[in-house]
């Protein structure tokens, strides 16, 4: 008779401009039955498992930081899994994995129409969410202040001037600047 085991490790990391990149590995083994016999043998297995799914989480996220990695592996950035037996599991992948897409066409760092980027969703929302919470505050007198402060309404910010217009935002929220235009 055989058993499954079942792991699992998922992790999120925060990104510039108020976003996330997450990743998550589940491993499923099955082993047969004697291995709950040997405590040891079984906390390894287990072990080897997380180890293996950690490192695939790490790798993966390594695409999505922010540290000028192109998304482009070197031999410097790939570590290797441990060895397990090849009786026990499926073989590793050897393959590097394709480079993933972070965002649209139109919100990408590399968009080849040179560079003229739009705020992200979860920026533009999360400056909608802040105006809900300003009293006196509307899109009129936003779109006013962001003609000044950007010279373009607030559709038209880059994701580093949304971030900008966050920040003032949340001031004016706590009281430490007034938003008018």
């Amino acid at each position: 008779m055989t058993i499954k085991i079942n792991v699992g490790v998922n992790k999120k990391i925060g990104l510039p401009d108020y976003g996330s990149a997450g990743s998550h590995c589940n491993i499923e083994i099955e082993a047969d039955n004697s291995i709950l016999d040997n405590a040891d043998g079984f906390l390894q297995r287990v072990r080897d498992a997380y180890e293996v799914a950690r490192q695939s989480v790490e790798e993966e996220l390594s695409y999505h930081r922010p540290n000028g990695n192109t998304g482009q592996r070197t031999s410097q950035q790939r570590t290797e899994p441990p060895k397990p037996e090849p009786s026990r599991t499926e073989p590793s992948r050897t393959e590097p994995a394709p480079q993933r897409q972070e965002y649209r066409q139109d919100y990408r760092s590399d968009n080849p129409t040179g560079g003229n980027r739009i705020a992200s969703p979860k920026q533009q929302q999360f400056i909608a969410s802040l105006v809900k919470g300003i009293k006196g505050l509307n899109w009129k007198t936003l779109d006013n202040y962001c003609s000044v402060q950007f010279g373009k309404n607030t559709s038209q910010l880059t994701p580093k001037e949304a971030s900008a217009l966050i920040e003032d935002l949340k001031a004016a929220k706590d009281g430490r600047k007034e938003i008018a235009a």
